[in-house]
């Protein structure tokens, strides 16, 4: 597996992690402002928004969450489009839609999802068990997290 491949691999785990996480306990700026708070460069919505919530998709061609293929039929392509997980008034910077959260709770019904509010270091801890659970699934050093996932030097995963 390249380094290319592992840093995908890693980005995957984290968003599939995001996606369960928005489904069953949070909305997208409570995550990333939970992850930013512990060290993170970024969270991984207004990551995903900045790449293309329409390149993520694709890479993911069989969803386990049903938020993501939504957003994107919509037109949430992310901040190219002015919309994703986030607004971008003007192509600026991220202002909180709280019409996602609406959206996520709607599928979170769809899907019979169980919602319960968990605390931001919970949010944080289960953040990194899946980093912990792809590093190991892909034989993939640790160094690569800052790549893949804006992953704070310094920290342990």
């Amino acid at each position: 597996m390249t380094e290319v491949d592992m840093v995908a691999a890693l980005q995957d785990a984290f968003w599939w992690a995001a996606e369960h996480l928005l489904l069953h306990h949070t909305n997208p700026w409570e995550l990333d402002e939970a992850l930013t708070a512990w060290g993170y460069s970024m969270g991984p919505c207004e990551a995903q928004d900045l790449l293309g919530l329409d390149r993520v998709l694709v890479r993911r061609p069989k969803p386990k969450g049903s938020i993501l293929p939504r957003m994107v039929a919509e037109g949430r392509v992310g901040k190219i489009g002015g919309v994703g997980y986030y607004r971008y008034p003007g192509g600026g910077g991220a202002v909180i839609d709280p019409l996602i959260e609406d959206l996520i709770r709607e599928e979170a019904w769809f899907a019979r999802a169980n919602r319960v509010e968990i605390s931001d270091a919970a949010l944080v801890s289960m953040m990194n068990a899946a980093l912990r659970s792809a590093l190991a699934e892909n034989n993939a050093a640790p160094s690569l997290l800052a790549k893949a996932v804006n992953f704070p030097q310094g920290r342990q995963v």
